[in-house]
């Protein structure tokens, strides 16, 4: 009987498990008692027994069958209770299992994104932590912007940390002349220029088609088509106004300017904290959202000391330095498993 209730996994389940039980008993008493009835009526047919002594065998054997029938039943539901413990441990088991492989996933997915975008920062930037700053940023913004905001948090804070370093992706596809340029921009090249969040965007889009939906790609996808645009409605690409600038876009345009402003490049010189900070006081309600901007200077402090502790007068030659280091590392990893193996 239990072989057979190990197949069938519905009667397990616990809105099904008294019905079936009960069930069971019911039936199992219906073919006692009839049993009993027939048997009695038997002996008392071939046997000449009297009617005192036939009614004390009747109750003799309804006992008995009576104490068979309690036995069964307290077996059976042992039996299952047994089966259904063991059931829900692998489950809870499996369950981790499964888990920890989407988790294992997901880093996999996310350190692979992340270096694609480092990919494409190493062509415009002097400092390799220009990602990594950006998502301090975005952290401290939508931290403080989360009393506000109900769709804010944690698991979304960590989404726009990591989904912040695609904004500028789709600069591998701006010429270098037009990327790197020391001087102003002509109306062309600017125009030029503007695309790299479409193509950001557009390339994003590739991702999740063969991905599917997925709350960080469509996040990423926002920042990257929107966080040139401004709150009045003269960014670009799409001139997109106010609140119909996704959320996470609103805070990415700050974070971003701010790093880029503070920060050196070969067409521009770094501008002070105090110097970029009075430039967003005076863009607030024009190019930045208002609530973003006020929350940038109430934690403008913490901004400053990421910019002080990150950004050095050499970035260029530590990077440089920094990369040598890491891939020897490597390489002396990689040689040592080998040798291992042999």
């Amino acid at each position: 009987m239990i072989g057979i209730l190990r197949k069938l996994e519905w009667p397990f389940r616990p809105h099904n498990r008294r019905a079936l039980f009960l069930g069971i008993l019911i039936f199992q008493a219906a073919v006692l008692v009839a049993g009993e009835f027939l048997v009695d009526t038997w002996i008392r047919t071939e046997f000449s027994l009297s009617q005192a002594s036939a009614d004390r065998l009747f109750v003799f054997r309804i006992s008995v069958a009576f104490c068979v029938f309690m036995l069964t039943g307290v077996i059976l539901f042992l039996a299952s209770k047994r089966y259904q413990d063991a059931l829900e441990q692998s489950n809870v088991k499996l369950n981790k299992e499964v888990a920890k492989q989407v988790r294992a996933g997901l880093c996999k997915r996310n350190a692979l994104i992340f270096g694609l975008a480092k990919l494409a920062d190493y062509r415009d930037t002097d400092t390799g932590a220009h990602l990594e700053r950006i998502g301090l940023y975005a952290r401290i913004l939508a931290d403080a912007l989360s009393p506000k905001y109900p769709e804010i948090n944690a698991k979304w804070i960590d989404r726009i940390v990591l989904a912040s370093s695609l904004h500028d992706i789709g600069k591998v596809g701006i010429p270098d002349s037009i990327l790197l340029k020391p001087g102003r921009l002509t109306p062309d090249e600017r125009e030029i220029m503007e695309k790299h969040a479409l193509i950001g965007a557009d390339t994003l889009l590739a991702i999740r088609a063969k991905l599917g939906a997925d709350e960080f790609i469509d996040m990423g996808i926002e920042i990257a088509l929107q966080h040139h645009e401004k709150w009045d409605g003269t960014g670009y690409p799409f001139g997109l106004e106010g609140t119909n600038i996704s959320l996470a876009a609103r805070i990415v345009a700050l974070a971003d300017f701010y790093d880029a402003v503070t920060s050196k490049r070969v067409y521009k010189e770094a501008m002070s904290h105090e110097e970029t900070a009075e430039l967003i006081k005076s863009l607030h309600g024009s190019h930045f959202a208002p609530d973003v901007a006020d929350v940038f200077f109430a934690n403008q402090a913490e901004f400053n000391a990421i910019r002080a502790h990150n950004q050095c007068n050499d970035q260029s030659s530590l990077k440089i330095m920094n990369i040598e280091h890491i891939a020897r590392q490597f390489i002396d990893e990689q040689m040592q498993i080998r040798n291992l193996a042999a």
